[in-house]
């Protein structure tokens, strides 16, 4: 008889089985399939565990209406690699399409750059994309799915091992106990948290609203996903505040007009008639800075395309550092404004002037050249003065360090740009509504004051409103080539993702990031790139029009309605009957009250309403996680949230998880790595920027790298 103890199966858990999760997926079994090759038995079992279908999860369910649309086109998606990818060999093969590929051969025939497909044809692409991985699998790779959540992970006890075990094994972190809502559960070797995004703890203000609402008969709708907002609970001809005018707002726009049979009608222009089907709320817009994002310049006409970056270059990045080439030795990594912020306003305006230019050459006094010279000789200036050397002088051993504090090296000093920059513009354009200032384009009502919210009066923010929406929409009809300010869309897309890399790879200091990038950058990038179709603003700028929308201003403030409560108390004293009787129908109950009141500080009056809607995007912050298993991975002190010490020395929480770099480990309370977890996703952000955005064909995405550096390490432990 044969004593020696059979060698378990290694399992892997992989807790959500989103885009994220599926990538993962993907890479074990296109790794594990050439480890094992060969093998008769089963050799790896992973576990998918997620309440929603593997590979659309929540967000992208293939059920959700298709009147709901991506915020990219179709030709910006994949979860497999392809031969961008650094890390397949040459004999490697991609193992499935892109999203375009797969699209393609489905025999779809919109334009691919141009179109904004539904979330139901990307979460099509997605099931596809699983059923594809799994019937690939070799017979020894074994897949299991739970259509069930995942409550908690729990680090098991060390087995009691002999003394002729090997060293390594002896010393091994001990597998972990997945626990599911559904009672199952899961040994795994190692596990991998993909959760995206989750439910947070509402902050104060926001938990006033929703219990205000609660007691005295209104509704509060908290930040979520659109698609999984109970918007049949708002009645037809309700008065709905709505916080937040980005994506969230247009998906609410979509369920409160097309989902309840209004119809857009095409008008000259690209402009759009709106017909109500009278099932619709009214709409009261505001947000912190009264706008919607403007919407992005792509069409038909004018389908996206990338745009050759000229002064914010790896290469100009390397002379800041003080480096050869990126590859080469890290030093401390640069700082986004002093160092890398004058490159990309180098390349935004040489793009602005270069379009006016070509629109508009009587805007010039003079042949505009002269502008290009003096973009040229400030990036010159810059490179030859903002040298890593320069900004780190402690490190660099520069003979005036020691009169340097470490707080004036991290700052830096204010780059001087080309000579006289402000007299050569205002000499060569001297309209000033000509010039490119971002801060106007970022914030176009600071500083308005207006005396009236209502329709047709002159001077209103109604009209105000009408004018900006037109404007937005006819320049991203025009295309970047037709517009200047859609030229700098181009750019800050093209900068964007060179400084996912940049982060990626370490070479932007953290506090940089921190304070600058996600302080300031990060918002004047989304309001300009991350806006919706030019689709989505013709149909706002038609329910404006129809009086269906109105908006409340920059900085709205919500508050409770007293006459509201004071009416509501007087109507339900003057009313007989017991709340019994409303119940058995003896009595109906009325309409929802008006409850709250917003309003601004740069608009005369207040609009009341019975719903607030919170569409402004979650934080997505995990000290905030209201989410079962995140939650109390934090409470054991088995996750903790990354920390940043600040240039005065102190200590930050970041939004994002602690992890170890590249491939992504987990790190507890106690600042202990556990070898066998892992966590990609948005809970990623204290180490990368951007993580909404799907890994794109062709560019060696990070996520795609993200998820094989994962599977390795996984089939290492194994």
């Amino acid at each position: 008889m044969n004593d020696t103890p059979q060698t378990p199966i290694p399992a892997v858990a992989i807790i959500g089985v989103g885009p994220r999760g599926l990538t993962v997926l993907e890479r074990l079994v296109a790794l594990a399939a050439k480890r094992f090759a060969g093998s008769s038995e089963t050799a790896l079992t992973i576990h998918l565990i997620d309440p929603y279908p593997p590979g659309a999860g929540i967000v992208w369910r293939t059920d959700q209406p298709e009147s709901l649309l991506m915020n990219t086109t179709i030709a910006e998606q994949t979860v497999f690699p392809d031969s961008s990818c650094t890390f397949l060999g040459p004999d490697d093969v991609p193992t499935g399409p892109s999203m375009a590929e797969w699209y393609v051969a489905d025999g779809g025939t919109e334009p691919l750059h141009s179109t904004f497909p539904s979330r139901s044809l990307y979460g099509r692409y997605l099931r596809d994309a699983y059923r594809r991985i799994r019937g690939h699998a070799p017979d020894f790779i074994e897949i299991v799915e739970h259509p069930t959540k995942a409550e908690s992970v729990i680090d098991l006890p060390t087995m009691d091992l002999p003394q002729s075990a090997p060293e390594e094994l002896r010393a091994a972190v001990p597998e972990q106990l997945v626990r599911c809502q559904n009672g199952t559960t899961i040994v795994a070797s190692a596990v991998v948290l993909a959760v995206g995004h989750i439910p947070s703890a509402q902050p104060e203000e926001r938990a006033r609203l929703a219990a205000f609402a609660e007691q005295n008969g209104g509704l509060y709708l908290p930040q979520g996903l659109p698609a999984e907002t109970p918007v049949a609970e708002v009645a037809p001809g309700e008065r709905v505040i709505v916080r937040g005018m980005g994506l969230n707002y247009f998906d609410l726009q979509t369920l409160f007009t097309h989902e309840r049979d209004g119809r857009y009608l095409p008008q000259p222009g690209g402009h759009l008639k709106y017909v109500p089907s009278g099932d619709e709320p009214r709409l009261a817009l505001g947000s912190r800075r009264g706008i919607p994002y403007r919407s992005k310049p792509i069409c038909q006409e004018h389908p996206r395309r990338d745009w050759p970056l000229r002064y914010f270059t790896k290469d100009n990045v390397a002379l800041l550092a003080g480096l050869d080439n990126l590859d080469g030795e890290r030093k401390a990594g640069a700082r986004f404004n002093d160092q890398l912020w004058p490159l990309i306003l180098a390349d935004l305006r040489l793009a602005y002037y270069h379009t006016l230019s070509q629109v508009r050459p009587e805007a010039f006094a003079d042949d505009p050249g002269q502008l290009r010279e003096a973009i040229g000789e400030a990036v010159s200036r810059h490179l030859t003065r903002r040298t890593w050397q320069e900004t780190h002088p402690q490190a660099a051993g520069d003979a005036g360090a020691a009169e340097t504090t470490e707080e004036t090296a991290r700052q830096g000093r204010v780059t001087r740009e080309a000579f006289a920059w402000s007299e050569i513009e205002e000499a060569l354009v001297p309209d000033p509504a000509d010039r490119m200032s971002l801060h106007t384009l970022l914030n176009p009502l600071e500083g308005e004051l207006f005396t009236s919210r209502e329709p047709g009066e002159p001077g209103s923010l109604h009209e105000w409103m009408l004018d900006f929406l037109r404007t937005d929409l006819h320049s991203s009809l025009a295309g970047p080539t037709g517009s200047p300010e859609k030229a700098l869309f181009t750019v800050l897309w093209q900068s964007r993702l060179l400084l996912k890399d940049l982060i990626v790879a370490g070479h932007i200091d953290r506090v940089s990031i921190d304070m600058e990038i996600l302080g300031w950058f990060e918002g004047f990038v989304s309001g300009i790139c991350d806006g919706p179709p030019p689709q989505r603003i013709a149909e706002l700028l038609a329910l404006a029009e129809a009086g269906i929308v109105s908006f409340i201003g920059p900085d709205m403030r919500i508050e409770e309605n007293p006459d509201a409560l004071e009416a509501r108390e007087a109507n339900a004293a003057a009313v007989s009957g017991t709340a019994a009787d409303v119940a058995s129908g003896a009595k109906t109950p009325g309409p929802r009250p008006e409850l709250f009141t917003v309003t601004s500080a740069q608009a005369a009056g207040e609009i009341t309403g019975s719903v607030v809607i919170d569409a402004a995007s979650p934080t997505n912050s995990v000290s905030r996680a209201a989410d079962v298993l995140l939650y109390g991975m934090l409470e054991r002190g088995q996750l903790t949230a990354a920390r940043l010490t600040l240039d005065d020395g102190r200590e930050k929480f970041l939004n994002g998880l602690a992890l170890t770099p590249r491939p992504y480990r987990t790190i507890d309370v106690e600042g202990n790595v556990n070898p066998r977890r892992f966590a990609l996703s948005i809970q990623l952000s204290s180490k990368q920027w951007g993580l909404a955005i799907a890994a794109n064909p062709g560019t060696d995405a990070a996520t795609l790298n993200d998820s094989h550096a994962v599977a390795e390490a996984i089939l290492d432990l194994l």
